[in-house]
């Protein structure tokens, strides 16, 4: 995830020889990295968002221990595997200063984005399983609202700069998720859906909304 011109980085990687994803800064102009919390082989940073008014990195993270058990719960009683809890921390681009937003119990973040003051959220019920689900967190409060949105995308969605809408990567349909697939921007005010791109040959795999 890019941050300034002359800032790092971020990105959500593993390091050779290990399985935990951590969250790594890197610096363009000496080409080194800086692990956070390098020493816990435990907490995973799930997805990654950047706040360009804020110049603020936001983070998901849960316990792969957690995960573990809940895995084997769901495994013994055949049924859908709940996630663990998520946290959702800001982190400052210039000091690295840590802040806790909001944590989430029995809800997996699928994806984030951030503009202004709030943050998207992309949510799941159980893993790998279900429909998935959207609300906004005002980043200052924590407090979340949920979205009724006539989408059906479990990643690549980004707010506008403006924070009066979204961009994500889908169908203009909810129940057939390949008809008029492509790139749309949906307005919350207006409830109107515009094509952006939309595939005609081949298969969009992902695509990134990049702020001047």
């Amino acid at each position: 995830m890019p941050t300034t011109p002359e800032g790092p980085l971020i990105l959500a990687a593993v390091k050779k020889g290990e399985r935990t994803l951590k969250t790594i800064f890197y610096n363009k102009s000496t080409h080194t990295m800086q692990f956070l919390h390098d020493e816990n082989q435990d907490k995973h940073t799930w997805s990654i968002a950047y706040n360009p008014a804020k110049k603020t990195i936001y983070t998901t993270q849960f316990s792969e221990k957690e995960q573990d058990k809940r895995s084997d719960i769901a495994s013994k009683n055949n049924t859908f595997t709940m996630p663990a809890s998520y946290k959702v921390t800001e982190i400052n681009n210039a000091t690295k200063q840590e802040r806790s937003v909001i944590t989430l119990k029995n809800e997996q973040i699928l994806s984030m984005s951030s503009s202004n003051d709030q943050l998207l959220l992309v949510t799941a019920r159980f893993i790998n399983h279900g429909n998935p689900e959207y609300s906004l967190v005002d980043i200052a409060t924590g407090k979340r609202t949920k979205l009724e949105l006539p989408i059906s995308s479990r990643s690549f969605i980004y707010m506008s700069p403006d924070g009066k809408g979204i961009y994500y990567l889908g169908s203009a349909s909810q129940k057939n998720q390949e008809e008029g697939r492509g790139v749309y921007y949906y307005d919350f005010t207006s409830k109107i859906q515009t094509p952006i791109f939309i595939q005609e040959e081949g298969f969009i795999n992902n695509f990134m909304l990049l702020n001047k």
